[in-house]
């Protein structure tokens, strides 16, 4: 007899059809007031602060579906925040139907009319900080705030002291113990100390930070899966407080930790401009190309540029050929593309199913007609004008996140009142996700890591694979010719087991073999739909309907079902079937556009396909929100994450300033407008380099200083950047003379406690060996059967202040299919 599918976990027992209770209505039962002020203080002389709330989050305007319906309708937020970190986390909370009020600060992160500022916060209300500080505004509204958003760890404190309900949530550049508790960080620093930085750019050069400030925005997505997996959980009476933090260090460090585990595994450092994979440029006459070749495709993509007089030439006659001499093979491909259009390239990518896409300009963005066709670009009202902005990062089918402030009316009747928890005061659960059952269709890194961060939140993931289709992490079945994934570079008789990749990203998972091409393997799947909260795929659009397992059966099924579909391009659009890899998407979001040394050399992109993990961010907070969204409706839920628009809001100050000036950043390497020097120097060693990064007067000072630069730390005319770079040439001749003999770390290290933001460029070895990391637990040693006792590098997800680890290595093929299947019940 069918087991009865367990009832929404208590993780969907916070919610109610108004807003959420306050302290006073969780421990009294007393109704709480609409909106601050709460009763003014005793004492006359200190004045009354008024904080509004926003009746409603961005709710119905331009939206399909009730404001009452949006997950989080009802949460109030005060975001007095001047990070990017925090202001972006607090907006994705707006997005999706929180009220945030941001609290202007004198000195704010960014001015009141820049597209920075436009992109944090348009879905919020802005007001300013009260004279007497922030701290006022609180104290006089806790009663009504669930979440608060703030700087650093002593204002962390301070806000759980006054609002010891809600929830602290804080984004600060490194964690508040160890080595690195007080570094100085920026985006430079950060994406040094994280391995990326190491991997960017080509052999020989200066390596590359790469662009925007994606180190911030990633830490603002980990810290907002954080208070979305916390609300899901928080029972509506007796709510505990919590302070949630989040470390950018680390947050940039869990978006390259692939070079950790190769070092772990093999020993072995991925270097920079290294061809070893089947990827390159192509330069074609009207702008650039990004290409990733397919085993079994090489007379495609010869066809395509218009070589097919190559196809039996020594270099393209086979796959092992044409893996020998990866530069050569790229370089006579570019030849013949030169007289293409990227246009004509893509359409041949269309037709013959090639991972090739064009290199799109920030402005181009705006024209492209995938993303026209997609309506993406949205108008927003903020701060008295209407402003341009990106399309949201994820797309439910029952409403459109983040468009429009206020309500139009039409508000249904109440919602079923849900179960709740009993009274009493709640510790915070460890693994917010417990009890909730993931069916993980995806593949290689961007769907593994999406469904490995809500496994390390407490979710049973069940990995479905096939003998015939497995992740394609595993590697090849047999005889991988890339040896340095496996163990000591010795891949043994079942390598797909033994791939440090794939044993990375599947930590915490249970694996089960299914044949979804048979009748027996889709009841098999729809039996492990029907007992499960959770779907999540990355696979082309249309493959799970075409398997049977589309969103219209599967809540048949499973009347409460969520399911989340990453795709590269999104499910509609001339580009829904296109063929998506990290490097192909990246190119497309206008990220690769932005990384590189000139316009000579031509762009660049990240070296690790940057655009897979933050695909995989996106994917694990769309896939909170819409639990969080089926558990207020008690519907089932369909969310789309089209990975490339999502990636766009990674850099969406640039892309709107460039829309809004009409002119494309011009690559400059790794210089920036508003400091220098800002770069890397070479150290003692080979290929060992050192980033610096000054934006005061007092950092210039201190580096001048330590270096004993006597002359110029008494030169007041070299204080403003702008003086700085007329003498660029002398200064970075200098600066590279002074750091040539030194050991990057420990010359980063007395830079860092001179008060100059400087970091060591670390490669793979470096990051499985940095002290900070090491100080923080990061690292967890996990035996798995095949592969032996590894270090698995962690993510930026804490409970109790503690770092979460996690407790299994990751599964052989096929491990658990005998007591996974054996455990639900066939319709």
């Amino acid at each position: 007899m069918p087991r009865p599918r367990t009832p929404p976990k208590p993780h969907g027992h916070s919610w109610r059809s108004g807003p959420l209770c306050s302290s006073a209505s969780r421990t009294t039962g007393a109704k709480p007031a609409a909106r601050c002020p709460h009763p003014p203080p005793t004492r006359t002389e200190t004045p009354t602060v008024k904080v509004d709330f926003p009746t409603d989050g961005p709710a119905d305007a331009g939206r399909r579906g009730p404001a009452d319906r949006l997950p989080f309708r009802g949460v109030r937020v005060m975001d007095v925040s001047d990070t990017i970190a925090g202001q972006f986390a607090a907006r994705l909370l707006a997005d999706h139907g929180a009220a945030v009020t941001l609290l202007r600060r004198p000195s704010t992160l960014v001015g009141a009319s820049s597209a920075m500022d436009v992109h944090l916060n348009h879905t919020k209300s802005v007001q300013p900080c009260p004279t007497d500080g922030w701290e006022s505004a609180l104290g006089q509204c806790a009663r009504d705030v669930d979440v608060v958003v703030v700087s650093d760890h002593g204002e962390a404190a301070i806000a759980a002291g006054l609002a010891p309900h809600a929830l602290v949530a804080v984004a600060t550049d490194f964690a508040d113990q160890g080595p690195y508790r007080d570094w100085h960080g920026s985006e430079l620093i950060h994406q040094a100390l994280s391995g990326s930085m190491h991997y960017t750019g080509l052999a020989g050069r200066p390596p590359l930070y790469g662009t925007g400030n994606r180190a911030y925005i990633a830490a603002g997505l980990f810290l907002y899966v954080s208070l979305a997996a916390r609300l899901l959980a928080r029972p509506a009476v007796g709510a505990a407080g919590e302070i949630v933090r989040v470390a950018v260090h680390e947050a940039a460090a869990a978006m390259e930790q692939n070079f950790a585990i190769q070092w772990a595994y093999s020993a072995t450092i991925a270097q920079r401009g290294e061809l070893n994979r089947p990827k390159g440029r192509i330069r074609c006459a009207d702008g650039w190309m990004t290409a990733f070749a397919m085993e079994g495709r090489l007379s495609e993509l010869l066809t395509a540029v218009g070589a097919d007089d190559l196809v039996d030439s020594p270099l393209f006659s086979s796959w092992p050929d044409f893996m020998r001499d990866i530069p050569s093979a790229f370089a006579r491909i570019q030849e013949r593309a030169r007289g293409r259009s990227r246009e004509a390239l893509l359409q041949a990518a269309l037709d013959h199913r090639l991972v090739m896409s064009p290199v799109r300009t920030p402005t181009e963005l705006r024209t492209d007609p995938q993303l026209l066709s997609r309506d993406f670009w949205r108008h927003a009202e903020f701060q008295g004008r209407k402003h341009l902005v990106l399309g949201p990062l994820w797309r439910p089918a029952s409403y459109e996140p983040g468009t429009a402030h206020g309500t139009s009316g039409g508000v249904p009747a109440a919602l079923p009142t849900l179960d709740r928890h009993p009274g009493g005061t709640a510790e915070p659960d460890e693994r917010p996700l417990r009890g909730t059952r993931v069916v993980d269709f995806t593949t290689a890194w961007s769907g593994p890591l999406a469904t490995r961060i809500l496994a390390l939140l407490g979710a049973e993931v069940l990995k479905v694979e096939s003998a015939s289709r497995m992740d394609a992490w595993r590697g090849p079945a047999d005889a991988p010719t890339a040896t340095e994934f496996y163990p000591n570079g010795e891949p043994g008789d079942r390598p797909y087991n033994r791939n440090a990749w794939f044993n990375a990203q599947n930590l915490d998972k249970k694996s089960v073999l299914l044949d979804l091409k048979t009748d027996i393997g889709r009841r098999q799947a729809h039996d492990l739909c029907r007992e499960s909260d959770l779907v999540v795929t990355n696979f082309t659009p249309d493959t799970m309907r075409r398997l049977g397992l589309g969103f219209d059966t599967l809540r048949e099924i499973n009347p409460s079902v969520v399911m989340v579909e990453m795709s590269g391009f999104g499910t509609t659009g001339p580009l829904r079937h296109h063929r998506a890899y990290g490097q192909t998407m990246e190119a497309m979001a206008g990220i690769t556009a932005l990384i590189g040394y000139d316009e000579e050399s031509g762009p660049l992109g990240s070296g690790s396909a940057y655009l897979d993990p933050m695909g995989g961010l996106a994917g694990a907070a769309a896939a909170v929100t819409a639990l969080a969204h089926r558990d207020r409706t008690q519907q089932a839920q369909y969310v789309e994450v089209a990975q490339r628009e999502a990636a766009m809001s990674w850099i969406g100050d640039i892309i709107l300033d460039s829309l809004s000036t009409g002119a494309d950043p011009v690559l400059r390497g790794n210089a920036i407008p508003t400091a220098f020097p800002h770069d890397a120097f070479r150290c003692e060693g080979e290929d060992q380099w050192i980033a610096i990064a000054v934006h005061t007067a007092d950092q210039w000072s201190a580096l001048c200083s330590e270096l004993g630069w006597t002359d110029w730390a008494r030169d007041p005319s070299l204080a403003e950047t702008t003086a700085r770079k007329a003498k660029a040439e002398e200064i970075e001749r200098r600066l590279s003379e002074a750091t040539r003999e030194h050991d990057k770390t420990r010359l980063a290290t007395r830079l860092q406690r001179a008060g100059v933001p400087a970091a060591p460029v670390q490669n793979g070895r470096d990051l499985f060996e940095d002290p900070q990391l090491r100080h923080r637990g990061w690292f967890a040693a996990l035996t798995h059967p095949e592969a032996g006792t590894h270090e698995y590098a962690g993510l930026p997800l804490e409970a109790a202040g503690r770092l979460l680890q996690p407790s299994a290595a990751a599964p052989l093929l096929g491990q658990h299919t005998a007591d996974v299947l054996g455990s639900v019940h066939s319709a």
